[in-house]
């Protein structure tokens, strides 16, 4: 008989408490006596680890996705050389540029091919077609003076210098540069020509 008289004041303190959410349990016991505090409950178990089946699947993805890109860059680089030319087994292509022999050889690698060697008169024709103006060819003799090799490696098998060439002028013509007629000058590795580059065909 002695609870009824409390029930309307309990009610009254559920009803209190819910009203105002900030309300600590403390705060709610010194207005209603009847609720006790207890401890805060314990955080609940750990979600399950994703599938590693999953996780495979999406770091195939990840790696196709990266040589996607990478092809399309190439695809890209290798469509900006406009004018092209097969000859035999090879296929020479410029993009007209003119560069420094290191950045035309840089150029020729990233592109997966070799700075343009011809080693007959086919070819020799063939590079001269396409690139229309002084150009580079993939020999030096920056290793051994006077010893023109294939950047490729190996001794050169055909030539088509012009007369009096190669002079070695003021001892810095290391490289070699296809002028008007298609023949051959040395010249100095730092100055600027057409590139062209030759690719399997």
């Amino acid at each position: 008989m002695l609870l009824l008289p409390s029930l309307p004041v309990l009610v009254l303190c559920v009803v209190g408490i819910s009203s105002s959410k900030s309300q600590t349990c403390e705060d709610a016991l010194k207005t209603c006596p009847v609720i006790a505090c207890g401890r805060d409950g314990r955080d609940g178990p750990k979600g399950e680890k994703g599938e590693p089946a999953l996780e495979a699947k999406l770091a195939n993805l990840e790696a196709e996705i990266r040589i996607l890109k990478s092809e399309l860059e190439h695809t890209k680089k290798l469509h900006a050389f406009s004018m092209g030319k097969k000859s035999g087994k090879k296929l020479f292509m410029t993009n007209r540029e003119t560069m420094t022999f290191a950045k035309v050889k840089a150029l020729c690698t990233e592109l997966r091919g070799t700075v343009a060697i011809p080693r007959n008169a086919e070819e020799n024709q063939a590079i001269q077609e396409v690139a229309k103006g002084n150009a580079y060819l993939g020999i030096t003799d920056e290793v051994t003076e006077g010893q023109f090799m294939y950047v490729t490696g190996g001794k050169l098998t055909y030539s088509n210098w012009k007369k009096n060439e190669p002079n070695n002028h003021d001892s810095g013509e290391d490289c070699v540069v296809m002028v008007e007629g298609g023949v051959w000058n040395d010249i100095s590795c730092q100055a600027s020509f057409i590139a062209v580059c030759e690719f399997p065909a």
